[in-house]
């Protein structure tokens, strides 16, 4: 008899919020492309924190993302009626290690947990990681000139804002 294995290596990660602290926002975006700034701002951003003054003053909550006591992303939390428009992106060295995957799972547990019925995500389209994360989490997809990315925490979760 022949037995395939997988080996699937564990990602531990650590989530701190920093909403609100300019420095540490500035510094980790040190860490991100141009190219990965842009999928995450959906335009080229070159001064990352008059975006975060808007989205803070907006109710958005920021998290640095720590894997072994290194920052590796940062994860954008911002509530709209019963859902929350949700925005990550990881330092490009630290791509295409699962980290990504790891966060949108974790964090959609999270999102439940802190009482919101469901999660969505502007991405573009060619974004196909992120494309990828979503359909094998699950979330429906609808793309036309941007993509919309829909993860419902409860059957019927209503669309206030997406």
């Amino acid at each position: 008899m022949l037995f395939k294995s997988v080996l699937v290596e564990v990602v531990y990660l650590d989530y701190v919020e920093i909403t609100g602290v300019y420095s540490v926002v500035g510094e980790f975006y040190k860490q991100v492309s141009q190219e990965s700034m842009r999928l995450r701002f959906l335009h080229l951003v070159s001064d990352v924190s008059y975006v975060y003054k808007y989205l803070w003053s907006r109710g958005c909550q920021t998290f640095l993302v720590y894997r072994d006591n290194e920052s590796v992303g940062v994860v954008d939390v911002t509530p709209c009626g019963d859902g929350a428009e949700v925005a990550i992106v990881i330092a490009d060295r630290h791509q295409g290690k699962g980290i990504g995957t790891a966060v949108v799972f974790d964090f959609a547990d999270r999102l439940r947990r802190m009482g919101f019925r469901y999660a969505f995500a502007y991405v573009s389209p060619d974004n196909y990681r992120v494309l990828a994360i979503a359909k094998r989490l699950g979330a429906q997809v609808k793309c036309r000139d941007l993509c919309v990315v829909k993860y419902e925490f409860y059957r019927g979760a209503a669309e206030a804002c997406v």
